[in-house]
């Protein structure tokens, strides 16, 4: 559980696939709150980062804005195992077009994605780069 900056291998693998990622972040209250998002690896200024991107009105924004800190579990049912990444987030306003063109083509496809990206853009959205500082395994990974 050392802080980490680089993927290893296999963890990279398992994130490559197409999952989806649980983001948890702290409400006011200390209390947490979950929501699923796509995601994608990405090469940040200090190593790996897990790009995703959301509504700018959402409550997981709010809880970031207040405390850049963020856990993003991934998870896969057979055999079950998942990746859980701890980390400092990034909002990033400038790239939103480019990240949503980046996620929706993973998910829907290189032909599809920009047109559902365009979609997706029409309410304001920001982009989330969560810095990847602690990594922890379950299963074989």
């Amino acid at each position: 559980m050392a802080l980490m900056s680089e993927l290893a291998d296999n963890v990279r693998a398992f994130l490559e696939q197409t999952h989806l990622a649980v983001i948890a972040t702290s409400n006011r209250d200390g209390s947490p709150h979950q929501t699923a998002l796509w995601y994608a690896v990405a090469a940040g200024a200090d190593g790996d980062v897990i790009l995703m991107n959301t509504g700018t009105a959402s409550k997981k924004v709010r809880n970031l804005k207040r405390k850049a800190w963020a856990s993003v579990c991934v998870s896969a049912l057979d055999p079950a195992r998942h990746v859980t990444i701890e980390g400092q987030v990034e909002l990033d306003e400038a790239h939103v077009m480019e990240d949503l063109t980046t996620l929706a083509s993973r998910y829907a496809g290189a032909e599809a994605g920009p047109g559902i990206a365009a979609n997706i853009a029409k309410v304001p959205h920001v982009s989330v780069r969560l810095r990847v500082e602690k990594v922890r395994t379950f299963g074989k990974i």
